[in-house]
């Protein structure tokens, strides 16, 4: 008996869990946090954890994992970030 709620990570179908979602607290709030750190990432942020799924998957994990949380809606952008990668 399977909820597409309760879907689990499955690395070969790319899907995130739930834990993202308990992590933040509700889904909303995971899109707006996951699409910042997101396009952070396109930017050229350094990754927090290593994943080689792409930048959305990055995120996710991030969040799930605890590398980034709810306190990142409210975190000031900063364009000039010492943290980005060099191209």
């Amino acid at each position: 008996m399977s909820n597409e709620d309760d879907y689990e990570y499955d690395q070969k179908l790319g899907i995130a869990s739930n834990e993202a979602v308990d992590a933040v607290g509700n889904r909303y709030d995971l899109i707006l946090i996951a699409s910042r750190r997101v396009r952070e990432l396109h930017r050229g942020d350094v990754p927090k954890l290593a994943c080689r799924r792409g930048a959305t998957l990055t995120a996710l994990k991030e969040i799930e994992f605890g590398k980034v949380g709810r306190n990142y809606l409210y975190k000031e952008q900063n364009l000039d970030s010492p943290k980005r990668r060099k191209k």
